[in-house]
């Protein structure tokens, strides 16, 4: 050792470095790792034996950092005001409300249209209030709302539920198809209709007639959207909502004018 010539088996080049032996004695010399302690701990050298690579801490930063770029991008949703608020407005400010309240009033009376509008109102507050005190016990999956009933309260009250509740779209979607048929023969396109009354005996039957006929072509209009997906008609929730309230102010409009300047019947 002398002559400054180091060993084979010395992993040092220079002689003035084989001094240094000593100190990088029971050390992992390894460029590919971290080093190790000079007298390291079973259970981390255990630990270090499992979770073995051969790649370097920055190479598994980068790699890590490239799996999250990565990542699947996730869809934007349409959020709580888009797809919550808006079509439970447009669902509230429906079909009874421009063809059946002034009929209600006009048959049981004012104060009695009070009193039913009041019970509905009701119903509908305890409903959210119970639906509100479900969704906050935990986090809501998606699902919809029968989702979340049968998996808080159990199968036999979700599916007691759930049966009213598919009764209750039923009933209603038939009842907004009527709705729009009988509006749109009566007030926007009288002459629109297919099968028209000789007199005023027939009219009746020639308005279901033409509700039969138009009505199949609005549910499988219905059942294409339902196809293609329902999420491109709540992006355009926005612009139907401001048809409605533009017909409510419409008929605001109206009363005010009637009440200065009344009709000639």
């Amino acid at each position: 050792l002398g002559d400054g010539i180091p060993k084979e088996s010395s992993p040092f080049i220079n002689s003035a470095e084989m001094d240094r032996r000593n100190i990088y004695d029971g050390k992992n010399m390894a460029l590919f790792e971290e080093e190790m302690d000079s007298n390291p701990m079973v259970s981390s050298l255990l630990n270090k034996i499992a979770n073995y690579t051969n790649l370097t801490q920055g190479v598994v930063e980068h790699e890590a950092d490239e799996d999250s770029k990565r990542k699947e991008i996730k869809a934007p949703r349409m959020g709580t005001f888009i797809g919550v608020y808006l079509p439970c407005l447009q669902n509230i400010l429906g079909v009874i409300l421009f063809l059946r309240l002034t009929w209600i009033v006009g048959t049981s009376g004012v104060l009695e249209s009070f009193i039913i509008v009041f019970m509905c109102c009701a119903c509908t507050m305890l409903t959210a209030i119970s639906m509100s005190a479900i969704a906050t016990n935990g986090v809501v999956p998606a699902g919809g709302s029968y989702y979340m009933i049968s998996r808080s309260l159990g199968p036999e009250f979700g599916g007691a539920v759930g049966l009213c509740f598919y009764l209750g779209t039923t009933f209603a979607g038939a009842m907004y198809i009527l709705g729009t048929i009988e509006i749109l023969l009566t007030y926007i396109s009288p002459n629109a209709a297919i099968f028209k009354a000789e007199d005023a005996d027939g009219e009746t039957e020639a308005m279901l007639n033409n509700m039969r006929v138009y009505g199949t072509c609005i549910i499988a209009l219905m059942a294409i959207v339902v196809f293609v997906g329902v999420k491109y008609v709540n992006k355009l929730a926005l612009v139907f909502l401001s048809c409605v309230i533009l017909s409510i102010f419409a008929i605001y409009a109206g009363v005010i004018k009637t009440a200065f300047d009344p009709p000639d019947f």
